[in-house]
């Protein structure tokens, strides 16, 4: 899709990637192949690389969500400055300026863990230990205040937000058409409005349940208040963690079973491709064939 959508739609789908991709590298690897742990080599990787990066692209999905959410917001409620703001232009921009700001405040995450070169002389055990920064009092209020509060619950509350204005305005104007339309235009209508609605509906909420779970879960698993359970705590933030990688997984789903546009741009793409596949057999015989005929003739 050429418009300020599709740009922050892609932008949301190159980080969803990333977060399933690095969510496998950092956390599945380990579940799978424990001993992976005592490596050194994925002890550099996994410090300087693989932890900072994976907590960039989950940052960078939440906040993606938002500039979806914020673009659909100015075409719907603010349909004077669309033009002006809602154009790939402006939608470069803020994936550049979404993309630079979660870098910078996701830099603490590349001082979270080191690699121990002092296990023995043998060299077992676990190669991969937290810093000094990562056992202290400075992680805890980072990961508290910086990435809880203001990295998942301000965009959550944002989405909300926007979403429940967006849902507002699209009933009022519809309920003011309505008088203006003959039954069939209004049906027509009607049936776009309950899309838009049960699209917006079902994305929100899907997120706000997830990565709100994964927020308290968080929360809970780094103060470990006083009379909790911390098996009870260890699980439910491991199921957290699940959460976010499973809200990165069902956009596609969401997006393209609950909006008609998705599915038209979908299902155009994928009869352009079955166009493509004949005309390419064919060349690819036509080539074959002018190959063989050139080996007989000996030119």
């Amino acid at each position: 899709m050429k418009s300020s959508t599709g740009r922050y739609l892609t932008a949301l789908a190159v980080a969803d990637c990333g977060v399933l991709l690095w969510f496998f590298l950092t956390d599945s690897v380990k579940m799978f192949a424990p001993e992976v742990v005592n490596s050194v080599a994925y002890a550099v990787f996994f410090s300087y690389l693989g932890y900072p990066v994976f907590f960039l692209f989950v940052v960078c999905s939440i906040w993606f969500m938002v500039g979806v959410t914020v673009d659909r917001f100015i075409m719907v409620c603010l349909i004077t400055k669309a033009k002006v703001y809602c154009n790939e232009k402006r939608a470069n921009l803020g994936i550049f300026l979404i993309l630079g700001s979660c870098f910078l405040i996701n830099l603490p995450h590349f001082w979270s863990f080191t690699i121990d070169f002092d296990r023995g002389e043998n060299g077992t055990g676990p190669a991969l230990v937290k810093t000094a920064y990562q056992e202290g009092e400075g992680a805890m209020r980072y990961e508290f205040w910086v990435h809880c509060i203001f990295l998942v619950l301000v965009p959550w509350f944002s989405v909300f937000s926007l979403n429940f204005t967006i849902i507002t305005k699209i009933n009022k104007t519809n309920n003011k058409m309505n008088s203006k339309k003959t039954a069939q235009s209004a049906d027509k209508c009607r049936r776009s409005e309950n899309q838009i609605t049960r699209l917006l509906m079902v994305v929100t909420f899907s997120f706000l349940i997830l990565i709100g779970f994964q927020c308290i879960a968080q929360c809970f698993f780094m103060l470990l208040p006083d009379g909790f359970d911390k098996e009870i705590i260890d699980e439910a933030y491991a199921i957290a963690k699940l959460g976010v990688v499973i809200n990165s997984s069902i956009n596609f789903i969401l997006y393209c079973l609950s909006g008609r546009r998705f599915r038209n741009e979908l299902l155009s793409v994928l009869r352009c491709r079955a166009r493509d596949l004949p005309y390419m057999s064919h060349s690819s015989g036509d080539h074959s064939s002018g190959t063989s005929n050139t080996g007989t003739t000996g030119i």
